[in-house]
């Protein structure tokens, strides 16, 4: 074969090999291509939050979520369809959304746990809907040990210082969570947990309680008889109520007692302190620490704002420096106790925030902390049996913490004297 010949026979191969190489690209080209997909444009937003302060209307508090003037009569209109404008409390906690040209889209406002008002702009309208909270119902028993306080110890369990409050609502006629509690001390309560959102938002009353304090006992039965309201008795059936409260505030200190020659921290010289001073920050809540009428409030001198409650059986209670006061309370107002009557301040000759608290009966000046043990009325003898079988069902469930049994609380709600559930 001729060099020529060899030539050709290599260029023939080659097309050969370049043509079985080149198929399977143009069938791959000629395949048809998925077309180029874009993910939207996802334009960015603002969100604010706030809570509608005391004394505040709801539309200042949509104008600083960036509710414009011109726009506020909208929105206000849209959400008042599914609020009261008068019992919109103050706390409510609200959120709002806002596009990139500053215009307000939606709103979110939480008056409660219970409901969420949500409002959205669509188009030129704005328009309003109400959603009802997922609310989860347990009977539950919480347990604790106190190793500091009562709050800390509710805390430490998982529950919320509400829990707490309740507690000492319940014994603050026999301990004085100012001074006897102590590390050591337990505590249990059979309660009402709600939950929504996986969280805890409340509890309903108590069934049941006990709290031991330096050794000793004290037990609440919730129990209701001929159709008076639920109150709390004793295991024996004896009622937790006294006369007079142990004092006039919550989980406070006391920063001086009942003496007939104390120095006075302002003038200087040795004079009868015929109260008690607990120390609290500026507005802590005072509590009438009895059923009365208010005989005067207002200034009064070195005591500053005071109000002064007549009790029977000749009682006087006196509550002094405080930094103002509660909504009708005057002079012939009623009040209940545990009712708050004021909020604690520094007027008057005080070095700092405190209430000063006096008892006196016939005129005569007491000691506070010794006042007032004597019980409410008596259970009626009658009802003796039906309590102690009532207590008897809840006071042993108090020893096992967590969340009752379906069943249990089934056997229990059906002969129960109270609702279980609030």
């Amino acid at each position: 074969m001729s060099f020529a010949e060899r030539c050709l026979a290599a260029l023939a191969v080659a097309v050969l090999l370049l043509a079985r190489w080149s198929a399977p690209a143009r069938a791959e080209a000629a395949r048809p291509r998925p077309l180029l997909t874009v993910s939207p444009l996802v334009l960015p937003v603002i969100v604010r939050q706030d809570v509608l302060g005391s004394g505040e209307n709801l539309g200042q508090l949509l104008t600083r979520l960036g509710v414009g003037t011109e726009e506020l009569p909208v929105w206000l209109t849209a959400v008042q369809g599914h609020l009261d404008p008068r019992a919109i409390p103050a706390g409510l906690t609200a959120e709002s959304v806002i596009d990139v040209h500053g215009a307000v889209k939606t709103l979110r406002l939480k008056p409660s746990w219970r409901v969420t008002v949500i409002a959205e702009r669509s188009g030129g309208t704005v328009a309003a809907r109400r959603e009802d909270q997922q609310v989860d119902r347990e009977l539950v028993v919480v347990r604790g040990t106190v190793q500091s306080s009562l709050f800390d110890a509710v805390t430490a369990s998982g529950e919320s210082e509400t829990l707490a409050l309740e507690l000492a609502d319940l014994f603050q006629w026999d301990i004085d969570f100012h001074r006897e509690v102590r590390a050591g001390d337990t505590f249990a309560i059979l309660v009402e947990r709600l939950k929504s959102g996986g969280r805890t938002v409340a509890y309903g009353p108590a069934v049941a309680a006990s709290y031991v304090n330096r050794g000793k006992t004290f037990t609440a039965v919730r129990y209701a008889f001929g159709g008076n309201h639920p109150s709390f008795y004793d295991a024996h059936g004896n009622p937790l109520r006294k006369q007079f409260l142990r004092a006039p505030v919550k989980f406070s200190r006391i920063t001086s007692r009942y003496s007939n020659a104390r120095l006075h921290p302002i003038l200087g010289v040795r004079l009868p302190h015929w109260g008690i001073d607990y120390g609290a920050p500026t507005g802590t809540p005072v509590m009438a620490t009895a059923d009365g009428v208010v005989s005067s409030a207002g200034w009064n001198g070195g005591g500053g704002n005071a109000v002064e409650v007549r009790h029977a059986g000749g009682y006087v209670t006196s509550y002094m420096h405080l930094s103002r006061f509660a909504a009708a309370i005057r002079p012939g107002a009623r009040v209940e106790q545990g009712q708050v009557i004021g909020y604690v301040g520094a007027t008057g000759l005080a070095t700092g925030p405190h209430v000063d608290y006096r008892v006196t009966q016939n005129g005569r000046h007491l000691n506070p902390l010794g006042v007032g043990r004597d019980p409410a009325p008596p259970m009626p003898a009658g009802q003796l049996p039906s309590f102690t079988a009532w207590a008897g069902q809840v006071l042993p469930l108090l020893g096992t913490a967590g969340p009752l049994p379906a069943e249990r609380v089934a056997a229990l709600a059906s002969g129960a004297p109270v609702p279980l559930h609030g």
